[in-house]
């Protein structure tokens, strides 16, 4: 099969932060036959691999990323009765429309969750209301130790809070199943509509990953712990706490990812000092995580 592999590649264009540095090697892949031949090209080159998809939780850092971003474009959608199957890069927003269609629901929180299926599943996304793991049957994977697509469920995703098994090993996620409900299409969009309106009551608008920090629990939250340190507005460069949403850490288009990371490490140290809590980042910080070494 033959890929196509660019150098040097900017990664800015590619998260919702608008930060980084190039990627050494960059591709798209629209098919699993293709992800099989780019894991074996980064063999090859013996360097890593990321895979990415909407980037809409992730942060990449200003010297770029050492290996080789495949840029996933698999993005299918079959629906059988009331089974959802989307293909990884199709966004949730667009599953969850495309489901309302045929009368499917359930999951209308999740069309306020940005990003693709295969991050969704990756990180467990969702809503209070419901969380990716609620309506999961299956996913197709093509296993890190295997060149055959495999299908596993919910005991080998072993999900947890914004986290899952696949977060442990370098399978790629090629799509998922999903089971939904039988609903009426317009009491579906007014879910829709009503998640739509709560997010954007609190949650800011802009350049952002959305919250960077998990919530440690139930309660407190992390933005309320951050919040009481009194770190909305604070700045380190271009980036700032958002002054609606304590846990939201905005770039103000002039950021860089350096200044994105010191101002987290500045409001973990914070917290840890008042709260005696270690919050974790949400947002994946690649290639390496500064909290690891906290």
């Amino acid at each position: 099969m033959n890929i196509n592999v660019s150098q040097n590649v900017s990664l800015k264009e590619y998260s919702t932060y608008r930060v980084g540095g190039p990627a050494r090697f960059f591709a798209e892949a629209k098919s699993w036959e293709a992800f099989l031949g780019l894991r074996e090209f980064a063999k090859h080159q013996k360097v890593p691999f990321l895979v990415l998809g909407g980037g809409s939780n992730i942060l990449f850092a200003d010297d770029g990323y050492p290996g080789l971003v495949i840029l996933n474009r698999m993005e299918k959608v079959i629906i059988q009765g009331s089974i959802v199957t989307a293909e990884s890069a199709v966004s949730t927003a667009k599953m969850v429309l495309l489901a309302a269609r045929h009368n499917l629901g359930g999951i209308s929180g999740l069309a306020s969750v940005p990003g693709s299926i295969g991050g969704a599943v990756y990180g467990n996304a969702g809503v209070p209301e419901v969380y990716v793991k609620d309506v999961f049957l299956n996913a197709t994977i093509l296993p890190a130790n295997s060149n055959k697509p495999l299908i596993v469920g919910s005991d080998y995703a072993n999900f947890g809070y914004r986290d899952s098994h696949f977060k442990k090993t370098k399978d790629i996620i090629l799509a998922a199943s999903f089971q939904l409900k039988k609903m009426p299409a317009p009491l579906i969009q007014k879910e829709i509509a009503m998640h739509a309106k709560a997010r954007a009551l609190k949650q800011p608008v802009g350049l952002t990953c959305g919250s960077f920090f998990k919530n440690p629990g139930t309660f407190p939250s992390a933005g309320w712990l951050i919040e009481q340190c009194g770190c909305k507005g604070m700045r380190e460069g271009g980036a700032q706490i958002s002054e609606k949403h304590a846990n939201w850490i905005m770039n103000n288009g002039k950021a860089t990812a350096s200044d994105i990371i010191n101002l987290a490490l500045k409001v973990h140290k914070m917290v840890k000092e008042k709260h005696n809590v270690d919050l974790e980042p949400e947002v994946q910080i690649i290639p390496e995580n500064p909290f690891r070494k906290i």
